[in-house]
């Protein structure tokens, strides 16, 4: 076995050991070794894929050009390993699909445990374990071509399942509790699911109360370390901007119009132009087109006497 994979086996096996015990001095250590087993797959795909006599090219940081023979090559250079960014963009290049979104979640809980959540981190793990059960999983099979079992023997793989199990249970509790309540629109309902808990930064929320939600509050219970907070709009607005995470990034990397965008009348950045409405406070655009040519007006053009920019601009240049 090759010493990449190996030391990834060895991190995961490791990290649920940690999760296993009851020391919780050992919870930050299960993260760790978790999350960088993970990393470690994806390393070791892009060093099965690098071409021979390159130095193990598509996993270092520094690419070097070379001449061999009179034929163009590409070599590593240093011992720097790729970052995150740099696994996600050679693998995309590479056609390997990757559930991104479960590898953002794994590393945001691993940067919370680590610099911000000290009082209630078991449920954080759990989410860890789920989200990294389900990489490990597939990339396993269809990446690396061996059986999660075998690979990580029965004690790890059956102790990853029940954590994942139980979690996920837990969390579709949850969520359909979430589905009672009337969140007044679609992207809203989307949105609640990225929710978390102020204190704990857990995703296991729920309402309290569905008696108590009115047009501007709902008082929400953490399943995680009980603690009760209403649902303010400046949570609301960073559970949509989560929500949409995947679509604005398209937007901006691949060009094309975003999501979402700041409400003129809230200020949030929760006007959801599907809906053409704002997800928090329901306002809705007082224009939709430009007057003079017609073009459709963003949120921001709203203060514009129904013009768009270039419009008011040619307009009122002169004045």
């Amino acid at each position: 076995m090759n010493t990449l994979l190996k030391n990834a086996i060895e991190s995961i096996q490791i990290g649920v050991e940690d999760y296993k015990s009851n020391d919780p001095r050992r919870v930050l250590s299960s993260v760790r070794n978790i999350s960088a087993g993970v990393l470690l797959l994806f390393k070791e795909k892009l060093r099965q894929l690098s071409p021979p006599d390159s130095d193990e090219v598509l996993i270092k940081q520094i690419i070097k050009p070379k001449m061999v023979f009179g034929q163009l090559s590409f070599v590593g250079n240093g011992k720097k390993t790729v970052d995150v960014q740099q696994i996600k963009e050679r693998l995309n290049t590479l056609g390997i699909e990757i559930e991104w979104q479960r590898l953002d979640k794994i590393i945001r809980v691993r940067n919370d445990i680590e610099h911000y959540c000290t009082s209630q981190p078991g449920s954080r793990v759990s989410e860890l374990i789920s989200q990294s059960f389900l990489i490990i999983q597939d990339f396993l099979k269809n990446q690396l071509g061996s059986e999660p079992i075998d690979t990580l023997g029965e004690s790890t793989w059956e102790a990853l399942l029940d954590a994942t199990e139980v979690y996920e249970k837990e969390l579709k509790e949850c969520h359909e509790a979430l589905d009672d309540v009337d969140w007044k629109t679609e992207a809203l309902a989307k949105a609640v699911y990225e929710i978390r808990c102020p204190e704990c930064h857990s995703e296991l929320i729920k309402p309290n109360d569905i008696s108590e939600y009115g047009t501007d509050e709902c008082v929400c219970l953490c399943s995680s370390c009980g603690n009760k907070y209403t649902l303010t709009p400046e949570i609301l607005e960073e559970a949509i901007t989560e929500a949409f995470y995947g679509e604005t990034y398209i937007a901006m990397t691949d060009g094309g119009e975003p999501p979402i965008s700041s409400c003129h009348e809230c200020g949030m950045e929760s006007y959801v132009y599907e809906e053409d409405s704002c997800a928090i406070c329901l306002g809705a655009r007082p224009y939709s087109s430009c007057g003079r040519c017609g073009a459709s007006l963003s949120t921001d053009e709203q203060d514009l006497n129904g013009l768009c920019g270039y419009c008011h601009h040619i307009t009122f240049k002169d004045d």
